[in-house]
């Protein structure tokens, strides 16, 4: 079956070049305006009427309410009154079209801004934490060895150190007696021995035990 035009007056049919058909609407508001405007008397449109793209102001029809072409306008019956009118219909449209279309590109560019000041603020705090890390991670070394170097060694356990280091308790025997300075405690280290801490001379005490 060849598609053809069904409006009146129109021959054109399927094959032409840069011809578009667009079915009639089923939706029963936007069905009625078409056929109105078809204007075919005694005519109720079928399943496979068509209408072709001359008949629309832009050329194409429109899905948009707002737009003149949402219903087809242009048709050898059109009186110029309603030509006129339909022509200046389509100019407010188009110059609302382009306002939109201008503050849509106005709101996708000040988003990409805020997107890249975003970015950038996201990598200079990145820079920043890595840089406290790095940071802390050279210092950490230096704070380990200042805390291990901190001991204080007293001149009592120091000589002590120097007792032990010597093997003068390995040559210990039950019984033996030690002579040491006042306040040179190893009690504790020659019990093991059974050895027994003698203190230094004291106003002419005693210095000398025995276990």
């Amino acid at each position: 079956m060849v598609i053809s035009c069904c409006a009146v007056g129109c021959a054109n049919r399927q094959g032409k070049a840069n011809i578009s058909f667009y079915r009639i609407p089923f939706d029963g508001e936007r069905r009625q305006r078409w056929v109105a405007a078809i204007s075919r008397k005694n005519w109720q449109p079928s399943k496979y009427s068509r209408i072709c793209s001359e008949h629309f102001l832009q050329g194409q029809k429109s899905d948009d309410p707002l737009s003149p072409d949402y219903v087809p306008s242009v048709f050898v019956h059109t009186k110029s009154p309603e030509k006129r009118r339909a022509l200046g219909s389509l100019g407010k449209y188009q110059v609302r079209e382009a306002m939109k279309k201008k503050k849509r590109q106005e709101l996708s560019k000040r988003e990409a801004a805020r997107a890249l000041n975003l970015s950038a603020e996201m990598n200079a705090l990145g820079e920043a934490e890595d840089k406290i890390v790095e940071e802390a991670s050279i210092s950490e070394p230096s704070v380990k060895c200042d805390a291990m170097c901190q001991t204080d060694l007293t001149s009592d356990y120091t000589e002590l150190l120097e007792f032990e280091c010597h093997g003068f308790l390995d040559n210990l025997l039950p019984g033996d007696l030690i002579l040491a300075d006042r306040g040179f405690r190893i009690q504790e280290q020659v019990g093991l021995y059974c050895a027994r801490e003698t203190p230094a001379f004291t106003r002419g005490e005693k210095t000398a035990g025995r276990c």
